[in-house]
C-alpha cells in the first residue's frame, strides 16, 4: 500500500504544472458559461427595451425617419464610447484635473476606458508616454514596496515573534490575516460606503465593485464618480480617485508580498514548478511544509566544509607533505565552500621515513 501511495504521489507532483494549467483552462471556460448565463437574459431584456422605446418615439413622432434616428443614435453612441457627452454643457474630459486623471489611469493600466485619446497626435504621444511611463510606474510602485516591507512586514512579524512566543511561521500567517483584513476594510469596504453617500443612486454592492474593479487594474469604466455632480465636484472626486489609486496599488503590492513570503505559499508554488527550483526568495523550499509547523526544520550537524578526499601515495619527507596538504586546501577551498562534504587525508606511515638530514634521538 505505501509503495503505491507513493508512486501516485510522484506521479502527481511530476504532472502538478500540467494538471494546473488544465485546471486553469477549465476555470476559464467555466467563468464564460456562468457569465453566459447570467447576463445573456439581461442583455436581451435591455435590447428589447431599447426597441419598444425606438418604436414607441418613432409612434410619437411621424415626421422623424427611421434612418436619421438610426444615425443620430450611432453617433451619440460612438461619442459616448469615447468620453464625449452632451448632457452637461459644462463638462469636459480634458481640462488639466480631468487629464491629470486620465494619466493616471493608464500609467496605472488601470484604463477606465470612459476618456481616450480623440486624435491622431494625442494617440501617438499617448503610445510613447506610456512605453516610458508604464515601466517608470512600475520600477516606483516596486522600490515603494521593498522599501516598506522591513517595516510594515518584517518588524510586526519579529516582534510577534519576540514578544508573544510564536514561531516565525505562525507569526507570519497571522500578521497576513491581520494585514489582510485591515486592507479590505480600509481600501474596499470604508471607501465604498463613502461612495454610498456620496453617489445617491450607487448600491452598496456597485460601490464595493467599481472599488475593487479600480484597484484590481480591471478599470471597466462602466462606474465612474462624480459624472453627475458639478464640475468642481466631478474634478474633486477625480483628483481623489488618482489619490486612491497609486496608494491603494502600493498598499495591495505590499500584502501580495506579504503572502508571497508565506512558507506554504512557496511550498505550493515549489509543488507546481516541481525539483527544477530549489530555492524562492531565499529560503530553501527543501525544508518548507504545508503544514502549521514551526518552520524549516534545521539539521542538528553542522554543515562541515572539508578538503576533498587526497591519497597520498609517494614517500614524500614530512615538511613536503605538509605544504602539499596546505596547497591543496588552497586550491580547493572554492569547490569546499560549495559543496557539503566529508573528507579525509589518507597518509600511508609506513611511506613516510625520517629524513638522513634529521638527528634521531
Amino acid at each position: 500500500m505505501a509503495p503505491s501511495a507513493d508512486s501516485a504521489l510522484t506521479l502527481c507532483r511530476s504532472y502538478a504544472f500540467s494538471f494546473l494549467v488544465i485546471a486553469y483552462v477549465l476555470f476559464i471556460l467555466l467563468g464564460g458559461a456562468v457569465f453566459m448565463v447570467l447576463e445573456q437574459p439581461e442583455e436581451r431584456a435591455l435590447v428589447a427595451e431599447v426597441r419598444e422605446l425606438r418604436a414607441s418615439f418613432l409612434e410619437r413622432h411621424p415626421c422623424v425617419e427611421d434612418s436619421g434616428l438610426d444615425a443620430l443614435l450611432r453617433k451619440v453612441l460612438s461619442a459616448g464610447k469615447r468620453g464625449v457627452s452632451e448632457e452637461d454643457g459644462e463638462e469636459d474630459n480634458f481640462d488639466f484635473t480631468s487629464s491629470l486623471f486620465f494619466v493616471t489611469t493608464f500609467l496605472t493600466t488601470t484604463g477606465y476606458g470612459t476618456t481616450i485619446p480623440l486624435s491622431d497626435v494625442g494617440r501617438v504621444f499617448c503610445i510613447l508616454y506610456c512605453l516610458v511611463g508604464i515601466p517608470l510606474t512600475l520600477l516606483l510602485l516596486s522600490c515603494l514596496t521593498h522599501a516598506l516591507l522591513p517595516k510594515v512586514t518584517h518588524a510586526p512579524i519579529r516582534y510577534l515573534q519576540l514578544y508573544w512566543g510564536l514561531s516565525h511561521n505562525r507569526a507570519a500567517l497571522l500578521y497576513c490575516g491581520v494585514l489582510a483584513v485591515c486592507t479590505a476594510t480600509l481600501f474596499f469596504l470604508l471607501p465604498a460606503v463613502a461612495l454610498c453617500l456620496l453617489e445617491r443612486d450607487w448600491s452598496f454592492l456597485e460601490s464595493l465593485y467599481y472599488c475593487f474593479i479600480s484597484l484590481s487594474t480591471i478599470g471597466l469604466g462602466d462606474y465612474l464618480p462624480g459624472r453627475t455632480h458639478s464640475r468642481a465636484a466631478r474634478q474633486g472626486l477625480e483628483f481623489a480617485t488618482s489619490c486612491y489609486l497609486v496608494l491603494g496599488l502600493v498598499v495591495l503590492l505590499v500584502v501580495v508580498e506579504s503572502f508571497w513570503q508565506l512558507q506554504q505559499v512557496q511550498a505550493l508554488v515549489r509543488l507546481f514548478v516541481g525539483a527544477r527550483v530549489s530555492e524562492l526568495m531565499g529560503v530553501g523550499l527543501d525544508e518548507l511544509v504545508l503544514g502549521g509547523h514551526s518552520g524549516a526544520q534545521v539539521s542538528s550537524e553542522e554543515h562541515q566544509y572539508t578538503l576533498p578526499i587526497s591519497t597520498i601515495s609517494h614517500p614524500v619527507p614530512a615538511a613536503h607533505t605538509s605544504a602539499s596538504v596546505e596547497e591543496t586546501s588552497t586550491l580547493e577551498t572554492p569547490h569546499a565552500a560549495s559543496c557539503e562534504k566529508t573528507a579525509s587525508l589518507t597518509v600511508h606511515p609506513e611511506d613516510i621515513t625520517d629524513s638522513p638530514d634529521q638527528p634521531t634521538n
